[in-house]
């Protein structure tokens, strides 16, 4: 006890001088002040380093097509500009000009040409994919994507499956129309309702209906390999593509302008169901979307 006393002293013999000497006292508040002041940045750091899940769809939104334009008067903007580029690249690469095609989806695919295209809505299934595709491309690539391509297909042949860099673009098919305050006819309609009307999205629905069938995704279905849905369930998830408003959400569309596709349609796989009760199970499911194994090997 007399040794804590003695070392407790000197802070006793500070507070009572402080305490007794006026002018100090506006000094350390002053002090104090200025402190917190300072601390602030480290403070605000440290505080954005907690994980309250606020950031739930950062990684969707980071490249989303915007519906923004998609109205029952005109079909513009960003989603319908893709839907337009992905039309005109479907054309040439049927009739053998993949060049061409590869060339008009450079602004998606980049040098890659391969991308993974979301239909997605704010809901917790696409919550779950925004924090699987983070973990894959953030920290996982080389392991399950570079790692497992070499593994499967060879050195040699690996990169055409890897390509350059992940591409991906989303749509947020629950996005509403923006209008004035006081103009409500589209309260109750999301733009997609208009936009699944447009003639391009036609055209996007056509070769997602002609690819399907062939695809090694849907044929894994048939043969039972996956076993996560059955074939009523997938055929009814491509009906309502252009049929609801409400479409199945996350849906995952495979554009693959590689050399590895030799099929006739750029959409080389259409997914509905992300597999994985993890996080880290999703993450494998969507790099094996990516490079072509598993569930989308023949």
């Amino acid at each position: 006890m007399n040794v804590l006393k003695k070392l407790g002293t000197p802070f006793v013999a500070v507070w009572r001088w402080i305490k007794e000497t006026a002018w100090v006292q506006p000094l350390l508040i002053v002090g104090i002040i200025f402190a917190i002041i300072f601390s602030i940045p480290s403070i605000t750091k440290w505080v954005q380093s907690w994980d309250f899940g606020d950031d739930s769809y950062d990684w969707l939104n980071s490249n989303r097509l915007s519906l923004e334009g998609c109205t029952k008067d005109s079909t513009k903007g960003e989603a319908a500009e893709f839907f337009q580029a992905f039309e005109t690249a479907q054309n040439n690469w049927n009739n053998g000009n993949k060049e061409e095609a590869r060339r008009e989806l450079n602004k998606y695919t980049g040098d890659s040409n391969k991308m993974f295209l979301y239909f997605v809505q704010e809901n917790e299934a696409s919550k779950n994919i925004n924090a699987a595709n983070k973990m894959l491309v953030e920290k996982y690539w080389d392991e399950k994507v570079v790692k497992e391509a070499n593994e499967v297909f060879g050195e040699e042949n690996a990169s055409a499956h890897i390509a350059n860099k992940f591409k991906y673009k989303t749509i947020f098919t629950d996005q509403k129309i923006t209008t004035d305050e006081n103009d409500h006819q589209y309260d109750e309609h999301t733009a997609y309702e208009y936009l699944i009307k447009s003639g391009t999205f036609s055209n996007f629905y056509s070769t997602v209906y002609g690819a399907y069938q062939n695809s090694t995704y849907y044929q894994n279905i048939v043969s039972g390999k996956v076993s996560n849905t059955n074939v009523d369930t997938y055929k009814s998830n491509i009906d309502s593509l252009r049929t609801t408003a409400n479409p199945t959400a996350p849906t995952l569309f495979i554009i693959d302008l590689t050399d590895v596709n030799t099929s006739k349609s750029i959409i080389s796989n259409v997914v509905f169901s992300i597999d994985g009760t993890t996080v880290y199970e999703r993450c494998d499911f969507l790099a094996q979307a990516w490079i072509g194994t598993e569930d989308f090997k023949a």
